[in-house]
């Protein structure tokens, strides 16, 4: 019995495969939920002494379906960026085990639906071109097989679910066969790339606030399928809140796509607003399956922007508060209104303009002073601002000339520009 034991421990350890250590490159806008999805992930060791351009961490790999074994296989590297303008240090990062030991995850923020869209073309052409400048460096053939392996893996999944149907896939189609189509996906980054959903609880509570919960969760969903389809990405929602939601799927997958581990969960494309776990491995996707997705009554049309679907409630904000402005009129408006206001009287500016009166003008008018209470007498006051918009409105200009007795009058500088007599503004001498 020693021997057979032994025998087998050697055998197992002739079969074992040998593992290299490896990349993941995580993008995604800052606060995207980047950081939450990795420190949920078991045996993830992070470094705190990480560059302020990149974080760096690095999981231990394991296969958790050997269940006599918690040996440490392998290690992978995980750098996150949150710029796409420092994706020229992304091949600085990958010298160490090169494009095919990388895989790209690019996290989309559910909790502001209106940017997911912009966000995942931004990160998707940022993988696309780190993916060109690195096979720029490889000889021809090199980056063909790498591309060949993506099309290959594709071209011949077949879900857990369908893996003793008859009509499942082959999995026996070597590459340079004819049944590999090298132009499928759309657009081949020669890695494997993984687009996940983060805070998909929070989408799912900002959904049900909505009367058309459902329509904006299939809109979401199949907008997003998509774009992955045409990448050949997976896609994936999740949530670190409570127990967590695909979490576990989601490192499965990643360890899946690097190491060949088995995967043993099935697709889930059937999800709604309250049960929002959607996963859809790559090859798994097509066109016609996308296509029922959409209900016949849904308002919204693939051709729709996210943000008619999803408005984003900050710039509603702003747009209401810029409506409730109050817009200053121009000189010669307010000139031209004042002139009116003038016209009519002293006591029609003060009513229209909402000017409140004061003590004095009540005491003028009071019949204690020796006034009438319903006959307006103008005062030197009066004329006096008459006067001065009067040639604010004509453009001639007054100088105040002293009289004896101290008092002061307006004097035209020029007297050609001297206004006529039957101006609405004239006011006649007493």
């Amino acid at each position: 019995k020693r021997q057979n034991t032994w025998e087998a421990l050697l055998r197992r350890a002739i079969q074992r495969r040998v593992y290299t250590d490896s990349t993941l490159i995580v993008l995604g806008d800052t606060n995207c939920g980047k950081s939450s999805l990795l420190k949920s992930f078991p045996g993830i060791v992070r470094n705190q002494e990480h560059p302020y351009v990149a974080d760096y961490s690095y999981i231990k790999v394991k296969n958790r379906h050997e269940v006599d074994s918690d040996e440490t296989l392998a290690h992978m590297a995980v750098w996150q960026l949150d710029k796409p303008s420092r994706k020229e240090l992304i091949p600085t990062f990958l010298k160490s085990s090169g494009l095919e030991r990388a895989v790209f995850m690019i996290v989309l923020d559910l909790s502001q639906p209106w940017s997911i869209d912009e966000s995942l073309k931004t990160w998707l052409q940022a993988a696309e071109d780190i993916s060109k400048q690195l096979m720029k460096e490889m000889e021809d053939e090199e980056s063909k097989a790498l591309k060949m392996k993506v099309s290959r893996y594709i071209q011949t999944f077949t879900d857990v679910s369908m893996r003793d149907n008859s009509e499942a896939k082959d999995l026996n189609v070597l590459p340079g066969e004819t049944k590999i189509d090298p132009y499928l996906p759309e657009i081949n980054t020669g890695t494997p790339l993984i687009v996940v959903g983060a805070k998909g609880d929070y989408f799912s509570n900002y959904l049900q606030k909505s009367s058309t919960a459902g329509d904006r969760f299939e809109f979401a969903s199949r907008r997003l399928r998509q774009a992955a389809l045409k990448y050949g990405a997976s896609l994936i929602f999740t949530s670190v809140a409570g127990e967590g939601t695909n979490m576990q799927l989601l490192q499965d997958y990643i360890f899946h796509r690097m190491y060949g581990f088995e995967m043993k969960q099935p697709a889930n494309a059937a999800c709604t607003v309250d049960s929002f776990g959607l996963y859809i491995p790559s090859g798994f996707d097509s066109i016609e399956l996308i296509d029922t997705v959409r209900s016949d009554k849904s308002p919204f049309s693939d051709d729709m922007e996210f943000s008619k679907v999803y408005p984003n409630p900050n710039q509603e904000s702003k747009r209401r508060t810029e409506e409730e402005k109050v817009k200053a009129m121009k000189n010669s408006q307010f000139y031209k209104l004042l002139q009116q206001k003038l016209s009519g009287g002293s006591r029609t500016l003060g009513k229209s303009s909402g000017v409140p009166k004061s003590r004095s003008s009540e005491k003028k008018r009071s019949p204690r002073q020796g006034g009438s209470r319903g006959k307006h007498t103008p005062t030197k006051s009066n004329h006096a601002v008459r006067q001065f918009f009067q040639s604010l409105l004509t453009g001639t200009g007054k100088k105040a000339v002293a009289k004896p007795g101290g008092e002061s009058v307006a004097k035209p500088e020029d007297a050609g520009n001297k206004p006529p007599a039957n101006s609405t503004l004239a006011v006649p001498k007493k």
